[in-house]
């Protein structure tokens, strides 16, 4: 538990001293803020705002993810290996990492929202709507960290296309509803990524949330966030130094 917990901390202390990690924060929390000045008091389409805020938090997350193998070199990477004496435990803590920073992509993306209530211009931002947001946050940055991290340099070892390729998996992530509402034959090569662009069609009306419909959205998500994370893992243990 100890070299579990050293190691977690040992992450979370290189990448938040990293200048690389600050500007993918500063980035998400300007698009949040930019978006909700743009409510209107009150608003019609609540959600919409929510879905939306959602594809941006799952944006940087692909971000953060991408860049999460880049401030560890191999070399010091080995040393933790050699630590644990497991390369499934070493990833495996590595993934545990990464639903910590979809923790805290989550919180930050739900702050925003709350901070614009208690400023009276974001009306209505209930606890109940607080915990559900944070919830339909935390399963899509669990998503689009654990995506992002599928481009470690030993998986795709091109570096000048694998930011390309990372981007353009992004774009067709973001916008996989439209594009499998008008071309349906596409749908079963798409499900490979999940589906964020389609959420907010889960609830018509726009007004109205379940917390059914919340739990779906979450699990759904973090059961992609699983998927790839053990992809990962597989990949990164296959492919060693």
């Amino acid at each position: 538990m100890n070299k579990i917990s050293s190691m977690l901390y040992f992450h979370f202390f290189t990448l938040v001293k990293a200048p690389k990690f600050i500007i993918p924060l500063g980035v998400l929390i300007l698009l949040q803020f930019i978006h909700y000045s743009t409510v209107t008091s009150p608003p019609t389409d609540y959600f919409n705002y929510i879905f939306l805020s959602e594809i941006f938090t799952f944006i940087v997350a692909i971000w953060l993810g991408y860049i999460s193998h880049h401030f560890i070199d191999e070399t010091t990477e080995q040393l933790l290996i050699l630590r644990l004496r497991s390369h499934i435990k070493y990833y495996t803590i590595r993934t545990v990492f990464l639903f910590l920073i979809s923790t805290s992509l989550a919180l930050i993306s739900v702050s925003i929202p709350a901070i614009f209530n208690f400023t009276g211009l974001f009306y209505q931002f209930t606890p109940a709507y607080f915990i559900y947001s944070f919830l339909i946050f935390l399963g899509s940055s669990f998503a689009g960290v654990s995506l992002g991290a599928l481009f470690h340099p030993r998986v795709v070892p091109q570096k000048a296309e694998a930011p390309i390729l990372a981007i353009f998996i992004a774009l067709i992530a973001v916008t996989r509803y439209p594009i499998t509402q008008a071309y349906p034959f596409l749908t079963p090569i798409l499900w490979l990524l999940p589906n964020t662009s389609a959420h907010h069609a889960l609830i018509p009306d726009s007004t109205h949330l379940t917390l059914m419909t919340v739990a779906f959205i979450l699990l759904t998500s973090l059961a992609y966030g699983f998927f790839y994370s053990v992809i990962n893992i597989y990949l990164l243990t296959k492919n060693k130094f």
